[in-house]
């Protein structure tokens, strides 16, 4: 190494030593405390004039320890009521230029000013007007919350006004009024400090380091309504812009967007709607409100889009779990994508923007109905429909319909399927009338005793696989709100397969042990027997059916295999977990400051963590132990299916379309060999009415046929396929 090469290594060696030695020294302590000793005034008149100057000589007031107030059991120095309460505080900083930051933590009951050496820093937003009367009173009180297991509440302050040497911390707490119940005062003021060496003291274990709002390795979002308030179930032209570099870095200063245009925004949700944090739905639109089509955070194209905002779900990644496991099952479930949004310049946490569920290329990749598919093979697809509650401006027989089959509960609840895509100001009511028959016509073969029967039964009607998955995801997220609300399945055209299939998954934000009623944070029992007679509504009857079927049990045992192995293990969960908490992990905090719940109780919270740290521990733990009781109860399941012919259990595909039919359909067939190939027809009474043979060879193979209204005027029949004389598959065909 040449002499030019050490002295650049010496000097670099230096410059990351200087930088660690900085950042060790960098550190948060506590400048005041409220277990201090701090001088007070119950005030019956007007204290001096000069009583927050840190020229007042305050020898005549009482000392006390904090906290000080009454009636709260949170108060060190109990005081007499009074409309105001005044307090001192004196500390000496010896150096002022090594605070760096300062951030003053309140708790008070019920309103607050704070001078530092007789300078306004800090008020609380109920009390107004320079230097209040002792004796005013609030138009609004304020609760403490320490004491009730919260968090005070954080007000940034200046590092210019303190001084070096004696600086005065002096307060006015305000009572509502004289006959108040309570009053508190816990004052805490923390100090980021470059200092080797300990100056006050350690910070309470509540607290959390501020954190900047204006960088972060996520992207911003930001929203301008220009005064208009977001409203509900009506969406409002906004402006939004995207910034998402492409380091990864971005800074809310920066002017290169991803996107800057125009959008319809509106509150979303259900529950959800009543909390402080919102979530929206969010139309990417041209400035004459027409769609707009765009890639967003690397997302497919389009133009409908959710901006989910967790707040009882203090993991914040809870949805962002459930349609990634969705997307593992091997079908299409919204993808995610972390974001900090900005509302009208005011930052509002951390959100996640989820691809809206409906048909497209790249969401769910369906036939896209149209108002002209009315007739043939265009009726039967595509069609998005849910369980869910009906909004109060929905039509039966137009958005939705009731199942003829009440849910099997005490309560006997009624059970409601939704248009999702087509709406139902989209659909034509004699789409309504098909799809609604499809499903109708799968429940009255689920409802009946004949409904495992190979050919009667309900395989040929779903795909059972979906079924099966749904249920597992159902189950191990423990959701109290699956198979009965934001429930989703769906139908492609008969000529791509055309069976109901459940999913996509949607709406997991109090799953996975995230909520206290219905045994739902439990790690044992089924969700689906634990419900009792639940609420207004109740899951359908098919899934008791379902796990009476030794067909359905065999292809669970089966397929919680296969996912064990891939990705519903420890392994994959926690590596999973963790990955989303490196991606937010100094987001999480600037959310937490912006949304103080880490220590309170939020509707519906199982388990109260008091950091981020202890929710994702509970999260990884009740993973596990779910995972683990789960396993022991479908291991002993039987598989039976190599013994039952079944739809599904070959290889061998066979598709009827349309189905309903007219007079003529066409028979699609997928063989994985070739050899004597022969369909059959039946009536219900099981006469063979028409028959086919052919040698064919392996592959798809197209066969129309025809089943004469005059000749045949019965409205169901049975087909059977055999490929060299094994049954491969059975069905029903229905005449419209």
């Amino acid at each position: 190494m040449n002499i030019t090469r050490k002295i650049i290594t010496i000097l670099a060696l230096l410059v990351i030593f200087s930088y660690s030695s900085l950042s060790a020294q960098l550190h948060w302590e506590s400048m005041v405390l409220e277990s201090e000793t701090w001088k007070y005034l119950v005030a019956i008149s007007a204290p001096p004039a000069n009583w927050y100057q840190s020229t007042f000589v305050d020898t005549d007031w009482k000392s006390g320890k904090g906290g000080l107030g009454y009636a709260d059991n949170d108060d060190s120095t109990v005081v007499t009521p009074c409309n105001s309460l005044y307090i001192r505080k004196q500390v000496t900083v010896t150096n002022v230029s090594v605070i760096k930051d300062l951030v003053l933590d309140i708790d008070y009951d019920d309103a607050f000013i704070l001078y530092i050496n007789g300078v306004e820093c800090a008020r609380s937003t109920n009390v107004t007007g320079a230097f209040p009367a002792y004796n005013t009173t609030l138009s609004t009180d304020h609760e403490a919350k320490i004491y009730s297991g919260g968090s005070p509440e954080r007000f940034s302050l200046k590092t210019s006004s303190l001084v070096s040497g004696v600086n005065t911390f002096a307060l006015q707490i305000l009572n509502q009024g004289i006959s108040s119940s309570d009053l508190s005062a816990r004052v805490f003021v923390e100090a980021y400090i470059n200092s080797p060496t300990t100056l006050f003291h350690p910070t309470p274990t509540w607290f959390i380091e501020p954190v900047s709002n204006e960088t972060s390795n996520l992207p911003f979002i930001f929203i301008n309504t220009n005064n208009q308030t977001i409203l509900q179930n009506s969406k409002i032209m906004a402006d939004m812009k995207v910034l998402n570099n492409a380091s990864g870095a971005n800074n809310i200063n920066d002017t290169t967007f991803e996107y800057n245009g125009k959008v319809g925004i509106e509150i979303r949700g259900f529950t959800s709607a009543t909390f402080p944090k919102k979530s929206y739905s969010v139309e990417t639109r041209n400035k004459d409100t027409t769609n707009l089509n765009v890639k967003l955070l690397g997302l497919g194209k389009e133009n409908d889009w959710v901006f989910h905002g967790p707040y009882p779900d203090k993991s914040l990644m809870r949805n962002v779990l459930a349609y990634n496991l969705g997307n593992r099952t091997g079908k299409w479930s919204s993808k995610t994508r972390f974001f900090e949004l900005y509302m009208n310049g005011v930052y509002s946490g951390v959100y996640v923007l989820v691809e809206k569920i409906k048909i497209d290329k790249n969401r769910l990749n369906l036939t896209k109905l149209s108002a002209i598919d009315t007739i043939g093979d265009g009726l039967t697809g595509g069609y998005i429909m849910k369980l869910d509650r009906p909004e109060t401006t929905d039509i039966d027989g137009k958005d939705y319909w009731i199942s003829p089959y009440m849910a099997p509960t005490a309560l006997k609840q009624k059970e409601y399927f939704l248009h999702a895509d087509p709406d139902g100001d989209e659909i034509k009511p004699i789409q309504h009338n098909y799809i609604k028959n499809y499903i109708t016509n799968f429940e009255n073969v689920l409802y009946s005793t004949t409904y495992t029967d190979p050919v009667k039964g309900y395989y040929p009607l779903v795909d059972i696989i979906s079924f099966v998955d749904y249920y597992i995801i159902t189950e191990l997220s423990h959701n109290l709100d699956g198979y009965r609300i934001s429930t989703f399945m769906y139908k492609d055209r008969d000529s791509k397969g055309g069976k109901l299939t459940m999913g996509p998954f949607w709406d997991y934000d109090i799953c996975f042990g995230n909520a206290d009623f219905f045994s739902a944070g439990n790690t044992s029992g089924w969700i689906v027997d634990g419900m009792g007679d639940g609420d207004a509504y109740a899951m359908p009857f098919w899934w008791k059916k379902f796990r009476l079927d030794p067909v359905f049990n065999s292809y669970l045992k089966r397929r919680w295999n296969i996912h064990k192995s891939a990705f519903l293990n420890t392994t994959y969960l926690n590596n999973l977990v963790d990955s989303c908490a490196i991606e937010l992990k100094t987001a999480q905090k600037r959310n937490f400051l912006t949304w103080n719940i880490l220590s309170t109780y939020v509707w519906p919270n199982n388990y109260v963590g008091g950091t981020y740290e202890n929710e994702l521990i509970y999260l990884k733990n009740w993973l596990k132990d779910r995972i683990t009781w789960m396993d022991g109860q479908i291991q002993p399941l039987v598989d039976v299916i190599q013994a039952v012919p079944v739809v599904g259990s070959v290889t061998t595909q066979v598709l009827p379309y349309p189905n309903p039919f007219v007079d003529e359909l066409t028979m699609k067939c997928w063989l994985p060999t070739g050899g004597k190939f022969e369909i059959t027809i039946f009536d219900v009474f099981g006469k063979q009415i028409i028959q086919r043979n052919e040698i064919v060879g392996e592959g798809i193979h197209i066969i129309p046929l025809k089943i004469n209204s005059t000749e045949y005027p019965a409205k169901v029949f049975i087909y059977q396929v055999k490929l060299n004389d094994k049954i491969q598959s059975s069905g029903k065909l229905v005449r419209m």
